[in-house]
């Protein structure tokens, strides 16, 4: 095998979203795990300056620019017209051995803004890899839907992911509807999310964290964010069983809250002001390391999952199927709930239950098999592609 081989790794977000910062890193590490230590990573991505520990970083064409820039390259990139970044994305694809697509749920769209953004953010970047004809491996994935609402303009957008990602040397895809979405691509597995994977590879040093800490709940930290683009009646149902699980959790233990992302237009802290939830409003990896909790309750997927990478259980209220998709890989189905529609006395039962947390950890072993022969998968299909590329150039 070839060393120091050059990977592209595409739709990098930010790190002021730490859910979206650890995707990176775990996609990273990914890499060096099925291409060894000397591989060379450039990561293109929205938000470039918050990812100062990489040592080679790319603006993403049209979402990495700013204020009138942004509203020029966006021009630029409906009449297919190259810009300064597109080029230079052009020429790191041509110049790369394996292209890779980060992990995580960034091709999909609910609404025309959202699609808008889909198109002019990832899918800009997709075009590009399927220009290049360099091997491509997109690591496990949330693909679809888009604009469900409209059968015509669900169809045109569907159409083009499901054909993009078919000029891929592999797909991996972390639940059931992104699979039947893409039944027709023959280059599509099932595999579990990225910090999924993750756990399963350390699995015996996460229960060892574990193992140090008391079984019973006497702290519990809560990760919000605002509700996403549900109807009026979903989201006063969501605010109304938050409020009813903060309350019954103050009067049974103390409670604090921890904000996952920063990032623009997805500003945790701004939400909780909006609530009445005033001051200290610390990361989740500071209250992780400095406060951890018992157990956390967390509204975003990867709050949830960097708290059992930590040691401590976390109970998922899931906007999307991914999460349902990650805890049925783990094992620890009744362990997540539907955000929209959860019932505040049933969590508090589940976390606050006899036993509750030696249950929880007994339950992940459960996993241990199919998540270990995804990652196996994952290396496998990188390796592969890698190699197919060093063949042909």
């Amino acid at each position: 095998m070839k060393e120091g081989r050059k990977v592209v790794l595409l739709h990098g977000y930010s790190r002021r979203n730490s859910g979206d910062g650890l995707l990176v890193d775990l996609s990273t590490a990914l890499l060096r795990e099925a291409l060894g230590d000397d591989v060379s990573v450039t990561l293109v991505a929205a938000d470039p300056d918050s990812f100062p520990d990489y040592g080679q970083v790319s603006g993403a064409p049209v979402i990495a620019d700013r204020g009138a820039g942004r509203l020029a390259a966006a021009a630029a990139a409906l009449v297919r017209w190259p810009t300064e970044k597109s080029r230079h994305l052009t020429r790191l694809l041509a110049a790369a051995d394996l292209v890779v697509g980060v992990g995580g749920g960034y091709l999909r769209a609910r609404t025309g803004a959202e699609a808008f953004r889909l198109e002019l953010g990832h899918m800009v970047q997709m075009r590009a890899m399927a220009a290049s004809g360099r091997p491509a491996v997109y690591l496990p994935q949330s693909i679809g839907p888009v604009l469900a609402g409209s059968a015509v303009a669900s169809g045109f957008f569907e159409a083009r992911l499901i054909g993009l990602l078919g000029a891929c040397t592999s797909v991996f895809v972390r639940d059931d509807r992104s699979l039947a979405l893409l039944a027709g691509n023959r280059n599509t597995k099932r595999a579990p999310d990225l910090a999924v994977l993750e756990f399963g590879r350390h699995r015996d040093e996460v229960m060892s964290r574990a193992a140090q800490r008391t079984p019973q709940v006497s702290h519990v930290a809560i990760v919000l964010r605002e509700a996403p683009g549900w109807s009026s009646v979903q989201r006063k149902r969501y605010v109304a069983s938050t409020r009813a699980l903060i309350a019954l959790l103050e009067s049974r233990c103390r409670v604090s809250f921890a904000v996952q992302s920063t990032g623009r237009g997805n500003d945790d802290a701004a939400y909780y002001r909006r609530e009445g939830i005033e001051g200290d409003l610390p990361t989740l990896r500071h209250v992780l390391q400095e406060d951890t909790p018992d157990v956390v309750v967390s509204v975003r997927l990867h709050g949830a999952l960097e708290s059992i990478l930590h040691g401590v259980p976390a109970f998922h209220l899931s906007y999307e199927r991914k999460g349902f998709g990650a805890y049925e890989d783990l094992g620890i189905e009744d362990w997540v709930a539907n955000a929209a529609d959860f019932d505040a006395h049933a969590v508090v039962a589940r976390i606050l239950g006899t036993d509750a947390v030696r249950s929880f950890w007994t339950s992940t072993g459960r996993g241990m098999g199919r998540i270990r022969a995804g990652r196996a998968a994952i290396v496998a299909a990188l390796r592969e592609a890698a190699g197919v590329c060093t063949e042909s150039s």
